[in-house]
């Protein structure tokens, strides 16, 4: 296996603390900070707000300091669309493809759902949710398709699991997985589009509006002279 660098080990450990929402939109983090916390030089972590940067993650102040880039809805319906179309774009395929591994392996991270619901591990509860999800491209040896997807989701991610924290939310997703599964036993190609799209959907307008009133501090209000000033370089 593959030695990651230390500048990746960092870029990782900063994305999944900000993905978890362990550093929160709009906190202020400073290079040597981050290099303390984490026990190396600043030169990887310089590097992995670079690359956060480009991934719309974290906003940099030339000169003063680098924050977690709070969430923006315009990015959030742009993320949620590169999902969406590519997870139906891999449907027929995974129906042509698919065996009864593939059914198991889903049904299997339905019950890890299940048991992160008991517990609250709402952390465990998305990666389930991601796992199941990949085993539609992993099958249809989409993976290029699917890093997209986790290369771009920082936005709508952290919507996701502030999302799951809502009463019902998370018991709700398992019942639409569920549900999916039972599709692709049967090969209903056309009921599994239209409950994978429901299910894509179900963060709506009206709950993204809620959660934005609930944590007004952790969304973009599209302040565009601030957002300007917040963009440079270390």
């Amino acid at each position: 296996m593959e030695r990651k660098s230390i500048q990746t080990l960092v870029y990782e450990e900063l994305k999944k603390n900000i993905m978890l929402m362990k550093l929160k939109p709009g906190q202020a983090m400073s290079t040597q900070e981050m290099a303390t916390k984490l026990n190396v030089s600043r030169t990887p972590v310089r590097e992995a707000f670079l690359r956060l940067q480009s991934e719309g993650l974290v906003e940099m102040i030339p000169q003063r300091e680098t924050m977690v880039s709070k969430i923006d809805l315009k990015r959030v319906d742009q993320e949620k669309f590169i999902r969406e179309s590519l997870e139906l774009g891999v449907i027929n395929n995974f129906l042509e493809k698919k065996n009864q591994d593939n059914i198991r392996i889903m049904s299997e991270l339905i019950q890890v759902q299940g048991q992160c619901n008991q517990a609250k591990d709402f952390a465990g509860f998305l990666d389930a949710d991601d796992r199941f999800h990949k085993v539609l491209f992993d099958v249809t040896g989409q993976q290029m398709a699917w890093a997209i997807i986790m290369d771009r989701n920082g936005h709508y991610n952290r919507l996701r699991i502030l999302f799951i924290q809502r009463k019902n939310v998370m018991e709700s997703s398992i019942q639409q997985h569920a549900k999916i599964v039972r599709l692709l036993e049967m090969g209903e190609e056309e009921g599994i589009r239209k409950a994978l799209v429901s299910h894509m959907q179900r963060l709506d307008v009206g709950e993204t509006g809620d959660l934005a009133a609930a944590y007004p501090d952790y969304f973009d209000i599209g302040d565009n002279k601030n957002r300007e000033r917040r963009i440079g370089t270390l």
